[in-house]
């Protein structure tokens, strides 16, 4: 089995920033973020027999790290502007 593991790493920074943005929160808003972000960064494809440790170890750096976090606050600022919900919730 392989996976993107840049998924997981962008639904967790967004899952633990998500408090201190000021935009909605809702199940749509979220995956819309996540995936505007994820379409910003590069893939990353890992086996899961092992794969998964390597990779989150290179991710660990402050290049990457930084690289994500301007992703995933572009991706909100996008959905702030357009919301794709009837009424806005947070």
């Amino acid at each position: 089995m392989y996976r993107n593991i840049m998924e997981i790493f962008v639904e967790d920074y967004y899952d633990k920033i998500k408090d201190s943005l000021d935009c909605c929160t809702c199940e749509q808003c979220r995956g819309d973020v996540i995936a505007l972000a994820l379409n910003r960064l590069p893939t990353k494809y890992v086996n899961r027999s092992g794969g998964e440790i390597v990779v989150s170890t290179k991710m660990n750096d402050q290049e990457h790290q930084n690289e994500l976090h301007t992703a995933v606050l572009q991706a909100v600022e996008i959905v702030k502007k357009s919301p794709r919900h009837e009424t806005r919730q947070k």
